[in-house]
């Protein structure tokens, strides 16, 4: 039998979504180190202050999931003095416009030419039908208050159907705006997204929507998702269809399920991270092939990145389209997903442009 929240648990956490006005103290305090997750395209829940880290969800007020791709962390969780819900407008204008231009090193097309032989070489041998190598251009010096300022103004102005999102403090961070759920589950459904396939949003729709790479690439995450979601309950399938966002267009098909049970945020993590969209395809040993085939270590980007309300309502999205940074160094990352008929010209040109949007969603 489906579990559904009881009325009190419901008001909770409307309560919690319930947007509420901030001072500039609490907007400096926020800037300084705190969370962001987009609830949808007007309410923002954000926190701020010293951050506790624990390895589960606080029963008692909103808690972010930040691990790392490989999640080693064993205490992902986050859990803040001070939340509330904001107007990402209100938010805006409440932030002092500022631009520092920064320069950003290119990423390494060498590296990236030697990854894509090696996932050719293992999908001619039957080891692979998919995978996803990472890349990242790089600049000097962290993701200061007034750039992330400067970023969260451009956040608040994107266009639907991509979620901002993230997380910082004094010691580094990660901040992005996401197309891609992970999964959502409001206790009577669990809802998740197949995205895989990326053009130029100017190009004529057909182009991908009848290309047969791309085609074949969306039904490797499908399929992969499809099977997952059958560990809760029968899934069922939307339509795929063509999803523009900025300067891009992907395939999205959408998927849901009515499970049996309550499932366990962090079962459904388990469950359903890393999907092929940035992982490999079959799964396998999903760790040591993204290590083979990425120049360097993931960090934040294509984790998982999640919210917790009391009473146990959950999104989590896929942590891509992102910077992060350290105290010494800042980065922007993109992943690109190689099957069978790729070719190394166009998949470097695609990366070429996901990290060109990345960098325009966050005015940087």
């Amino acid at each position: 039998m489906t579990t559904v929240p009881n009325p009190a648990e419901a008001a909770r956490q409307a309560a919690w979504l319930r947007r509420s006005a901030l001072s500039e103290e609490q907007i400096r305090a926020f800037l300084q180190s705190g969370a962001l997750f987009a609830w949808s395209e007007d309410r923002w829940l954000i926190a701020w202050g010293k951050s506790e880290k624990s390895d589960r969800p606080s029963p008692d007020c909103p808690s972010f999931y930040a691990p790392d791709f490989y999640l080693t962390d064993r205490a992902p969780w986050r859990i803040y003095p001070h939340t509330a819900a904001i107007s990402p407008d209100s938010l805006a204008l409440q932030i002092a416009p500022h631009r520092q231009p920064r320069l950003w090193s290119t990423f390494d097309e060498e590296a990236f030419a030697l990854a894509f032989q090696t996932v050719q070489s293992a999908i001619a041998g039957g080891e692979l039908h998919k995978a996803v190598p990472a890349v990242f251009e790089h600049s000097d010096g962290p993701l200061d208050i007034s750039e992330r300022g400067h970023a969260l103004r451009a956040l608040a102005n994107l266009p639907a159907g991509l979620m901002p999102y993230g997380c910082w403090n004094d010691d580094g961070g990660v901040l992005g705006a996401s197309p891609e759920l992970l999964f959502e589950d409001d206790g009577a459904e669990i809802y998740t997204m197949a995205v895989a396939g990326t053009a130029r949003a100017g190009a004529h729709p057909d182009e991908l929507m009848d290309d047969p790479k791309e085609r074949a690439e969306h039904r490797l995450v499908l399929d992969d998702l499809d099977a997952r979601l059958a560990a809760f309950g029968a899934p069922t399938r939307g339509a795929t269809r063509l999803w523009r966002i900025g300067i891009l267009s992907h395939l999205r098909t959408d998927l849901r399920v009515t499970p049996a049970r309550r499932a366990p945020f962090a079962e459904l993590v388990a469950q359903l991270h890393p999907t092929p969209a940035v992982g490999i395809a079959p799964r396998g040993d999903w760790k040591a092939a993204a290590r083979k085939i990425d120049s360097e270590s993931r960090g934040f980007f294509a984790a998982p990145f999640g919210l917790v309300l009391p009473g146990g309502l959950s999104r989590c999205l896929v942590a891509i389209r992102n910077i992060q940074w350290t105290p010494r160094a800042s980065r922007c990352g993109a992943g690109c997903g190689l099957v069978s008929g790729s070719l190394l010209a166009r998949e470097t040109a695609e990366l070429r442009l996901k990290l060109a949007a990345t960098r325009g969603n966050l005015g940087l």
